[in-house]
């Protein structure tokens, strides 16, 4: 079995949705120039190279990860958990402990939350595994380390995969994808993926970006947190949603305005914006009176009407027939990319478009 390299420079994982692995690398290049890439998967990104603070900043991803160990020759039959114990028994994670942003080395005893991921058939089912994995820990700790339920802060990855395992330790106490917001509501959009949809509209400083569709405000706080900006003008047709997003942004990145509107007949005149991005209802938790094809068509043709020769413009649908079909019909747009990817569990498609 290859041994670890004592002093070999230390491997980070960071995971996003499925979908999102370029805007990962794209993000990870600006944030973190230094870093190498290993490899890549539409859900995770492996490097070497990177620093804690850059990967911690990161706004596109789920999760940034130090790996611990790459443990092989772990396999699908139940005796390899045997195997699995007494090497994560004979692990330290003082190395990964001291790169992260968590104190639990420096306590009498530790608390900690262990997750499991695995691919491919097994003998074993994951709570197997967990517990395996549970037991080897606080066998080479000497019970320092204790799973917890909940409100632990060391946050522990084990994920199986062919013959091989790997144990990381989450780099911050909570997920890089939860984002602290005064009010959140049950439209709204995951972090990783309103960034990817501001991201996507290639920001510039002059811009003047619009979401017509704002909800709670995700798409447009993510773009006034991470570029600069001419004018921010957001809106919804729910006073909830405008109240929502208000509340969210508070006093901060000005200049720009959250409206009451409807998103189909804009107050906004022709060639004036530079960069669009919307989440439209989807027909799952919201379903408009008049159903979703008038909608779309109208948010469409708005868009055609208001932005610049060149406006970038990103949507998120899981209506794809029928949104080529608008798309067809109004003219004026150039189908850049179009993508699946994840949403808790559904597997939207986004759009990126530019205005002809």
């Amino acid at each position: 079995m290859k041994k670890p390299t004592r002093n070999a420079e230390p491997e980070f994982v960071v995971t996003m949705p499925m979908g999102l692995d370029g805007v990962a690398a794209s993000e990870v290049a600006q944030r973190a120039p230094g870093a190498s890439l290993l490899s890549r998967t539409s859900t995770e990104l492996r490097l070497r190279g990177a620093e804690v603070g850059s990967l911690a900043a990161l706004r596109s991803v789920n999760d940034a990860w130090v790996v611990v160990r790459d443990y092989r020759g772990i396999g699908p039959r139940y005796r390899d958990l045997h195997a699995l114990k007494n090497l994560v028994s004979r692990t330290s994670l003082d190395r990964a402990l001291a790169l992260s942003q968590v104190d639990g080395g420096r306590r009498r005893t530790t608390d900690f939350a262990l997750t499991c991921s695995m691919r491919g058939e097994r003998a074993y089912r994951r709570l197997d595994a967990l517990k395996t994995c549970e037991e080897g820990l606080a066998a080479q700790s000497g019970g320092r380390f204790r799973p917890a339920a909940t409100g632990a802060a060391l946050r522990l990855w084990l994920h199986l995969e062919e013959d091989r395992a790997r144990l990381c330790v989450a780099l911050t106490p909570k997920p890089l994808h939860l984002r602290d917001r005064s009010v959140s509501l049950p439209t709204s959009l995951s972090g990783p993926v309103a960034y990817a949809m501001a991201h996507l509209t290639e920001p510039r400083a002059d811009d003047v970006f619009v979401d017509p569709t704002c909800g709670s405000g995700s798409i447009a706080l993510e773009r006034g947190e991470n570029w600069r900006h001419r004018q921010l003008l957001l809106g919804d047709r729910s006073h909830q949603a405008v109240e929502a997003a208000a509340a969210n942004f508070g006093p901060r990145h000005k200049p720009r305005s959250v409206l009451w509107w409807d998103a189909a007949h804009l107050p906004l005149g022709p060639d004036s914006v530079d960069a669009l991005a919307c989440n439209p209802p989807h027909g799952i938790q919201m379903q408009p009176e008049a159903g979703l094809e008038p909608l779309y068509r109208g948010i469409i043709g708005e868009a055609a009407r208001i932005l610049r020769a060149g406006g970038r413009m990103t949507f998120l649908t899981p209506l794809r027939e029928m949104t080529d079909r608008i798309l067809r019909d109004v003219g004026g747009f150039r189908i850049e990319r179009c993508f699946v990817i994840d949403l808790l569990g559904q597997r939207p498609y986004l759009y990126s478009l530019r205005r002809r």
